[in-house]
Parts: structure tokens; C-alpha cells; sequence
């Protein structure tokens, strides 16, 4: 994994770890009480998720791209 991806995961959960923490209130979502620790737990990982993706892409297309120059 490269640093730029170690580095954004690693912030992703210090997030976590601090919403966890803090968040108790909950908010009403259509008609029930959701948590919003929950609410930012889920963003944060659709983030992170979404980080590691961008990232796999990446190194595909690196691949791609250096296999064909060498052909």
C-alpha cells in the first residue's frame, strides 16, 4: 500500500475513533430516532471504501500504462 493510502486510512479512523467518542444524540429519521454516531460511522467508511478504490484504480492504470510502453 502506498503512504498517501496509509496515511488517508489512518485519518479515517482517528475520525471514527473520535466520533465514537463524542457522538450520543440521535436525530429523527422519518418518524424514527437514528444515531448520529452511526450516521457519521457509515460516511466515514463509504469514505474510506471510496479511498481504497480510487487507489486500486490507480495502480491498475499504472500497470496499463507501463505494460504498454514495454511491448
Amino acid at each position: 500500500m502506498s503512504r498517501k493510502l496509509l496515511v488517508a486510512l489512518g485519518v479515517y479512523s482517528a475520525l471514527a475513533v473520535l466520533a465514537w467518542f463524542t457522538l450520543d444524540a440521535s436525530i429523527p429519521v422519518a418518524g424514527r430516532d437514528v444515531p448520529l454516531r452511526a450516521v457519521t460511522l457509515a460516511i466515514l467508511g463509504l469514505f474510506a471504501v471510496r479511498t481504497v478504490l480510487h487507489a486500486q484504480r490507480e495502480r491498475i492504470k499504472q500497470g496499463r500504462d507501463h505494460g504498454e510502453h514495454a511491448g
